[in-house]
């Protein structure tokens, strides 16, 4: 037996494998590993789409939820060409439904009570329904929203008045395939804006020009609303001066000047008003001529109101500076600006204009403001001259029954 006979064993020992036993042993191990990394792949990538399926169906029943909401907004508004009828304001009891008859039985509307109010929804593509109610506080007293106090700005208050609007409490049910979404708002019409005078000023103020007239007497035409001054200034006597002879007309007669007048929160008031405009500019002491957001129809005279069926929301923001309106610009609704105001040449606006800083309202043309002028500037003086007119008007002022429900808080309810 020769030396490498010798070497070789003549049986397979314990723990011996040869080359290719180790890698045939090999490759089956990768094989079973990737064996299993497929499998699980599989379940993995079946995971992720029935999480994703999931989501996608939670997300259009969230939507859904929101469609509803919005619906009852604009169905809330006063003027709303599909009314949803509030005639208890003053009742806890008073529900309304948006919806079909069965689901909104689920949600406790009664054909047969007279405070339940139901109406099928304006549009078939989403699944919604809307319950509505009153808020009331912790005593079960309604809650209504309204300017209790007269600064501009708006709270709640358990005293009701023709100025006040309930504040609604509005769950929407959103539903998709197996998905339930419920969101929940309170939300509430917008109350008339505070108006102590047509104009109003916190700033040394000049009257000038025989052409110039300031009526605070509602007209005809102008709804209900009670005559004012003509001038209210939230300064001491004698801050609001005359030049020429213009017309400062008002419920206390000739030269109805109010002095010391509750002070506005301009700032506050154009803030609550500037988040939906139908226009909106970003300006730095710019000049825009014959700009038209509505064409008021004038009264008799320059004197008597306007009337216009367009309700526009119109924000300025002049990064601390000013927007100069010229060349017979025009419009209806609510003007808003934050900075100073210089309305030169031909103007008519029919509703409110409340302005942060200082107006200057002179030079040629014919200017109409039906409603109010509200300044809220502290330093500049606010200069009134020129053929220019403000009336009051009731009416004008109530711009908020054409707008969209404010939302004061929203959550989604878990």
């Amino acid at each position: 037996m020769n030396a490498r006979s010798l070497s070789r064993p003549s049986a397979v020992e314990p723990g011996y494998v040869s080359e290719s036993g180790a890698a045939l042993v090999i490759a089956l191990m990768f094989l079973s590993i990737l064996g299993m990394l497929g499998t699980t792949a599989v379940i993995l990538t079946g995971t992720d789409m029935q999480i994703g399926g999931n989501y996608k169906t939670s997300l259009k029943g969230f939507y859904a939820a929101q469609a509803g909401l919005e619906e009852a907004r604009q169905r809330l508004c006063q003027n709303s060409a599909y009314p949803i009828n509030d005639a208890h304001p003053t009742s806890t009891q008073w529900t309304g439904f948006i919806g079909t008859d069965t689901k909104s039985q689920k949600k406790g509307y009664s054909s047969t009570n007279a405070m339940h109010v139901k109406v099928a929804s304006l549009q078939t593509d989403l699944d919604y329904t809307v319950k509505i109610t009153h808020l009331v506080d912790a005593g079960g007293n309604i809650l209504y929203w309204g300017d209790t106090d007269g600064n501009g700005v708006c709270e709640q208050t358990t005293v009701y008045g023709p100025d006040m609007r309930n504040i609604y409490v509005t769950i929407s049910y959103g539903a998709f395939g197996s998905a339930e979404k419920t969101v929940v708002a309170a939300m509430t019409p917008l109350p008339p804006i505070t108006v102590p005078a047509p104009l109003y000023v916190n700033a040394s103020t000049t009257i000038q020009g025989t052409s110039t007239h300031i009526i605070g007497l509602n007209p005809s035409g102008c709804g209900t609303g009670p005559d004012l001054p003509a001038i209210a200034s939230t300064l001491p006597s004698g801050t609001v001066t005359q030049n020429g002879n213009p017309e400062i007309k008002g419920v206390n007669g000739s030269d109805d000047i109010v002095y010391d007048s509750t002070p506005l929160d301009i700032q506050a008031m154009v803030d609550g008003l500037k988040h939906s405009p139908d226009y909106a500019y970003t300006v730095s002491s710019a000049t825009h001529t014959g700009m038209n957001w509505g064409t008021p129809t004038p009264g008799a005279t320059l004197q008597d109101a306007s009337s216009c069926s367009d309700h526009n929301v119109v924000y300025y923001d002049t990064v601390g500076t000013d927007i100069k309106l010229t060349g017979g610009c025009s419009g209806c609704g609510i003007l808003l600006v934050e900075g100073d105001l210089d309305i030169h040449g031909n103007f008519s606006w029919y509703g409110p204009i409340l302005v942060t800083g200082s107006v200057v309202f002179t030079g040629g043309g014919n200017k109409n403001i039906t409603g109010a002028l509200l300044a809220g500037g502290s330093v500049d003086a606010d200069v009134v001259g020129g053929n220019a007119n403000i009336v009051y008007c009731g009416d004008a002022m109530d711009q908020g029954a054409f707008l969209s429900l404010a939302l004061l808080n929203w959550k989604e309810a878990m």
